[in-house]
């Protein structure tokens, strides 16, 4: 059982479509959320993913689903046809900035959605990925965004998303008393592998696989925060040398699921 939040962290339908319905924090949301080397590397993750299903599955239509300022969108590679589906009329404005600046902006469709309710767009997709959404959501709220997210995908159709480690992120929590400054007041659910797949396949989804992302979160947060400044590209590379070690407990999963009939 999830702990509910304070009411003052954003967790509903309605708090977290507020959070980002302002121009300042669509604006400045990529600089502000992925300014440090783990953090970087933690996009470079969720690109490195999205494109190798892309050009393993080859898919007739992706479609990305509250993709913000198109964080991930401008460095996704190979899409025949893609989709953006966004509620925010702040953060599309972003997108499509991003995308004509990146000359990508034939290659995708912005829309304007709610992804409670994706029948209204009437999609049928082969790939759907989203991140730093499907978390912040209470179980019920995560029910309904799986059954609307489940109906755009065609038969066997993939979905990609991030799953919080609830080992690693109870560890950081009983350290920290307070957020940083900066941070949005977001609610994450965390998991246990097993509770994770558990989850999905009550809502029609198979688990293919589990990416970890950020091994070694303590140490490779430690030399962002402290040597970023000083060291430069070279604390850069060694968060990344730190990846290639082995660990069972990372701060992250990027999930890829499947659609069961």
């Amino acid at each position: 059982m999830h702990v509910r939040p304070s009411v003052k962290e954003a967790c509903e339908e309605q708090s977290v479509a507020v959070l980002y319905q302002d121009t300042e924090v669509a604006e400045t949301y990529v600089q502000k959320r992925f300014a440090v080397s783990w953090s970087r590397l933690l996009h470079d993750m969720q690109v490195r993913e999205i494109n190798r299903v892309i050009q393993q599955h080859q898919p007739e239509l992706v479609v990305e689903v509250a993709p913000g300022p198109a964080r991930l969108t401008t460095e996704v590679r190979g899409v025949r046809r893609g989709i953006l589906v966004e509620y925010s009329q702040e953060m599309l404005a972003q997108a499509q900035k991003r995308l004509q600046a990146c000359g990508l902006a034939d290659c995708w469709e912005i829309r304007h959605g709610n992804a409670f309710h994706l029948e209204e767009q009437r999609l049928q997709c082969d790939f759907l990925y989203t991140f730093r959404f499907i978390r912040h959501f209470f179980a019920e709220d995560r029910a309904r965004l799986y059954r609307s997210l489940r109906m755009c995908l065609r038969p066997h159709g993939l979905l990609m998303f991030d799953v919080v480690n609830k080992t690693v992120r109870e560890r950081l929590d009983a350290k920290q008393d307070s957020r940083p400054n900066g941070q949005l007041n977001v609610y994450d659910v965390t998991y246990l592998p097993e509770e994770f797949c558990r989850e999905i396949q009550q809502h029609g989804f198979l688990l293919r696989s589990l990416c970890p992302v950020l091994r070694h979160f303590g140490l490779q947060s430690w030399i962002s925060y402290r040597l970023d400044h000083r060291l430069g590209i070279w604390a850069d590379r060694l968060v990344r040398l730190l990846e290639r070690l082995p660990s069972s407990q990372p701060l992250e999963w990027i999930a890829l699921c499947q659609k069961v009939e």
